[in-house]
């Protein structure tokens, strides 16, 4: 008769030590399965235009206060020129400027994102103008994106930016 160990005979013991713990390779087949399908399925589901709108319309907001700030630091009044739907660019008024970098201030629009023709005009104390007036209700720009819209919008008199999704 086999000696007891603790209730369980030798052969017992000895199997069970040996036997491995650890994932089968049907296991880590099917897990790999899952993943690649659900992987797929979210890539089918994912547009870049759709992700880029929303950096596109914080950089325009960015663009905004930046040309608010050269037109206070230099003195100057400066206009953020929408040339097309696709393009636009901080101006004096007639040609696009250098920031203090010295990096041209000329911005595209990309992956299909539009944005709607107004341009904006700050004055050398930063302040939003409407033709050569104080600026009395907020302008907005519309970005579009092929499933979406962004609304930049600039306050009068601050000229405070918010960018509404």
């Amino acid at each position: 008769m086999p000696a007891l160990f603790f209730g369980r005979n030798a052969m017992d013991v000895a199997t069970t030590e040996n036997r491995c713990r650890g994932f089968t390779l049907i296991e880590l087949v099917s897990v790999l399965l899952i993943l690649g399908i659900v992987g797929s399925g979210i890539m089918l589901r994912w547009s870049p235009g759709d992700q880029s709108l929303p950096a596109q319309a914080d950089l325009l907001a960015r663009n905004l206060r930046h040309a608010q700030a050269m037109a206070m630091a230099r003195g100057v009044a400066l206009t953020l020129d929408v040339q097309s739907t696709g393009n636009y660019a901080i101006t004096n008024g007639a040609a696009a400027v250098r920031d203090s970098a010295g990096e041209l201030q000329n911005f595209a629009l990309a992956n299909g994102v539009t944005l709607s023709i107004t341009d904006l005009r700050f004055d050398s104390l930063g302040r939003p103008l409407n033709g050569s007036n104080l600026m009395s209700v907020a302008q907005s720009w519309t970005l579009s994106g092929e499933n979406s819209t962004a609304t930049v919008q600039v306050q009068p008199l601050t000229g405070f930016v918010t960018v509404t999704p």
